[in-house]
């Protein structure tokens, strides 16, 4: 179970996230995960550069792709986020909390300068601080009924 140090603690490494995201030189920052895995492919959500990508899985018509030529910097936004969200994540809720957070992305980048990664990245972290609130809110009115 989540506890308000679990949230402060989740909040400040978005902010910490989103200062890098904002910056122009985010091109060759990795998560220490995607030394095994390039790009995001967890919890029905896909983020790749290109077809050639995707990875056949059983519940593939499930699975949200998103093909983007930041994908790799879109991909270490996301596992950063799965760190900091991960005393929220359950095996019930993982793919909720990534499909909107696929969602944000694919707003974003219907509107976004296709050369520029900063407002994916800003937009998966847009969404992640969503989900944060929205889970503290929940935990908060489930520790009042107590």
């Amino acid at each position: 179970m989540a506890t308000l140090s679990h949230y402060q603690t989740a909040k400040e490494a978005l902010g910490l996230l989103r200062l890098l995201a904002e910056d122009a030189s985010t091109e060759g920052l990795r998560h220490p995960d995607q030394d095994q895995q390039a790009y995001w492919q967890s919890a029905d959500l896909q983020v790749v550069p290109n077809e050639s990508h995707e990875r056949p899985d059983a519940f593939e018509q499930h699975q949200m792709v998103v093909f983007s030529r930041h994908a790799a910097d879109v991909g270490w936004a996301l596992f950063f986020v799965r760190d900091a969200l991960r005393p929220y994540l359950s095996a019930d809720n993982k793919s909720l909390v990534f499909g909107q957070i696929g969602l944000a992305l694919r707003r974003a980048q219907a509107a976004a300068d296709p050369a520029r990664a900063s407002p994916l990245l800003l937009a998966v972290i847009d969404a992640a601080e969503d989900v944060l609130e929205a889970a503290e809110s929940a935990a908060r009115r489930s520790r009042r009924r107590r």
